[in-house]
């Protein structure tokens, strides 16, 4: 019976997204994972909280995992993607994210699984979380002129819009930089 209070977060799309490139055994997605590894600098995992998610994503149907045999030892855990699972990835790459501390790590393991991706559409990608951040300024800017001068909300509405401008200027110069590694079409 599925698991039904697993929320999916970033370390379980980011799981989800090196399965997608093929089955692997825990072992091979821990180095990812760890403080020297391509992903651990936004999203570090152990070994336990590897498997946990693992387990979690398998009751929710979303990897399954079969045993391979021996070569030496004891018989490997090898896990892969179900069709739920491929569907569940590529909903959460091509959605924007609305919540800026969010953007520090969901967002930047969209871009890293996005240009891995053949064929995925990085450059569009860039766009839709430029446009949800350019709203959400918008909105943060609305919501400090709706307060007083002297508020403290005023000032946190102003804060949390200086974060989001300054990810707007990250965006647009990782748009500049994306558009320019795009061969042209003839």
């Amino acid at each position: 019976m599925p698991r039904r209070r697993h929320e999916l977060g970033a370390p379980d799309y980011a799981i989800l997204g090196l399965l997608r490139f093929g089955p692997r055994h825990g072992y091979e997605l821990l180095p990812y994972f760890s403080r020297g590894g391509e992903l651990g600098l936004v999203c570090t995992l152990g070994t336990p909280r590897l498997y946990a998610i693992l387990h979690a994503l398998e009751e929710l149907e979303l990897v399954q995992c079969e045993t391979s045999p021996p070569s030496s030892g004891p018989p490997r855990k090898v896990f892969s993607l179900t069709e739920a699972g491929i569907e569940a990835f590529e909903l959460w790459l091509s959605q924007p994210i609305r919540r800026l501390r969010q953007i520090r790590q969901d967002f930047l393991l969209k871009l890293y699984f996005s240009r891995l991706l053949p064929g995925h559409d990085t450059p569009g990608l860039i766009e839709r979380q430029l446009a949800a951040c350019r709203t959400v300024s918008e909105e943060l800017q609305a919501a400090a002129d709706a307060e007083s001068a002297e508020s403290f909300t005023r000032l946190v509405y102003q804060s949390r819009q200086a974060t989001a401008d300054a990810t707007v200027r990250w965006l647009e110069a990782e748009r500049r930089q994306s558009f320019a590694s795009v061969p042209p079409t003839t």
